[in-house]
């Protein structure tokens, strides 16, 4: 009898040992499951959009310094970009040295496309011949840059400009210029903060 309760104790406590290890690798498994969903969120959230803080007033009124604006780099994957876009785009500098960040790089509004002729005179953008209407724009504009004459763009350019015309780092500048489709980084399509004005860019 004694023998007996023995052996159903050793098998009670076997038994117990064994869920014990069953439940343990059951945890295991689903923490890997839960970091591998984890990582791929990551990836693909990083590849899709993201979120950048502005630090210039390179596009006031219409974005702010110390707005955060999400991007999203799969806009131009099927459209191309089109005239008012607000992009993001790589600088020829930082992509010969190999620093251009989504952090880092200026964003700017499209204001010539592909083929077309630019040029400005006495504070005014002239598309094709004909002057640009831009309710957006502020700042006096006293900088033309190598848009003072006419400059036709090639096949995959773009013309880009700040909103705040006093700022003159843009497609104006030689430094700059035309900027390719490849050059750029994604569009800026959302104001996250602050929250007041939280809401669509465009």
């Amino acid at each position: 009898m004694a023998r007996g309760r023995s052996t159903g104790a050793r098998d009670r406590s076997e038994y117990r040992t064994h869920r014990k290890k069953h439940a343990g690798r059951g945890l295991i498994r689903l923490f890997l499951v839960i970091f591998v969903l984890a990582l791929v969120v990551v990836v693909f959230s990083s590849l899709l959009c993201s979120a950048v803080k502005v630090e210039s007033g390179a596009m006031n009124p219409s974005i702010s310094i110390s707005d955060t604006v999400g991007i999203n780099h799969l806009a131009y994957l099927l459209l191309r970009p089109r005239r008012g876009d607000i992009v993001q785009f790589k600088t020829p500098e930082a992509g010969r040295q190999g620093t251009a960040s989504v952090d880092t790089a200026p964003i700017r509004r499209i204001i010539g496309l592909p083929g077309e002729t630019v040029q400005i005179s006495d504070g005014t953008v002239y598309i094709n011949g004909a002057p640009l209407q831009e309710e957006y724009r502020s700042g006096e504009m006293t900088y033309g840059g190598i848009a003072v004459s006419a400059l036709t763009l090639n096949s995959d350019e773009y013309f880009l400009m700040a909103d705040n015309r006093s700022n003159n780092f843009d497609s104006r500048d030689s430094t700059v210029g035309p900027v390719t489709e490849t050059a750029i980084v994604g569009k800026v399509w959302l104001r996250l903060n602050p929250l007041e004005r939280f809401g669509l860019i465009g």
